[in-house]
């Protein structure tokens, strides 16, 4: 399946479309996609502009306040997983809609695993560039300084939303550290 077909239907389905495919038949044609580029010898053409494009619908079509368009476009990005690079998740994906997912309670379960599980990706990632173990200690810099905030008058300020965000937020990276600790305990 070619690269416009691909995002087609992936526009179609977050669109809404009348005609809309249902969200397994598009995770299955992105599968098909991502068998098609490991095997192609032309693996860099259909890549090429795979970030761009995903980030273009996102853009255009992902409303940041509907959970089902954020579960929908996670699942997405999740089955496209194994063509991302780690700096391509690092870089545009953790700000934009990794790190929202991790702080949000409402999402739903699928969805947050899905996250974490793009998150470990890149944390695996065995690219040569300094982003992959920078991006380790930025996350431990979350969960120390960020979610891990013991400061009983801080949390006074804060309302039960608020409250219960900081705490999921806090799970969630304390999650990922574990579970990346556990799968390479030996990481420098």
């Amino acid at each position: 399946m070619s690269v416009p077909a691909v995002f087609r239907q992936v526009r179609s389905l977050l669109g809404g479309s009348a005609d809309a495919p249902q969200l397994a038949e598009v995770l299955s044609i992105v599968d098909s996609f991502v068998a098609e580029c490991f095997a192609s010898a032309e693996q860099d053409v259909l890549l090429h502009n795979l970030d761009d494009e995903l980030q273009a619908i996102h853009h255009e079509l992902v409303d940041h306040s509907s959970f089902g368009q954020t579960e929908i476009f996670l699942s997405v990005l999740y089955h496209f997983r194994s063509v991302l690079s780690s700096a391509s998740i690092i870089i545009t994906w953790f700000d934009l809609v990794l790190r929202p997912a991790l702080r949000e309670p409402k999402l739903p379960t699928a969805a947050v695993n899905h996250a974490k599980d793009l998150i470990i990706c890149a944390l695996e990632g065995t690219e040569n560039s300094d982003r992959v173990p920078e991006f380790r200690r930025r996350l431990l810099d979350l969960y120390l300084f960020d979610a891990s905030g013991d400061d009983v008058l801080e949390w006074a300020d804060l309302d039960q939303e608020q409250r219960d965000k900081r705490m999921h937020w806090k799970s969630n990276l304390e999650d990922l550290l574990v579970k990346f600790g556990s799968e390479r305990p030996a990481v420098s």
